[in-house]
């Protein structure tokens, strides 16, 4: 090169949108899924959304044995919750 010569240099940033980025499609109703948290789950927001309330439901608090009502089976000794018979207070 010369000193004279000028070379240009381009370059093309590609972006991929979601015409070019292959369809993923949602494990439960097979409907093609768009954002991102989506497609790397590949399940749909509103899936997503029915697993999470389903899973919430069944890990809601169950009763533990012994402890699922007053005087229940388990459960020895007086029950802490009973009221005085005689209607005096224990504690003179």
């Amino acid at each position: 090169m010369d000193g004279g010569d000028v070379v240009v240099v381009t370059t093309t940033v590609r972006t991929a949108t979601t015409d070019e980025q292959p369809k993923v499609l949602c494990l439960d109703y097979r409907t093609p899924v768009t954002t991102a948290a989506s497609r790397a789950r590949r399940i749909g927001a509103g899936c997503w959304r029915k697993r999470k309330a389903k899973a919430r439901a069944a890990a809601a608090p169950v009763a533990l044995p012994g402890l699922s009502g007053r005087g229940g089976p388990g459960q020895t000794g007086p029950d802490l919750l009973d009221d005085d018979q005689d209607g005096e207070d224990d504690l003179r």
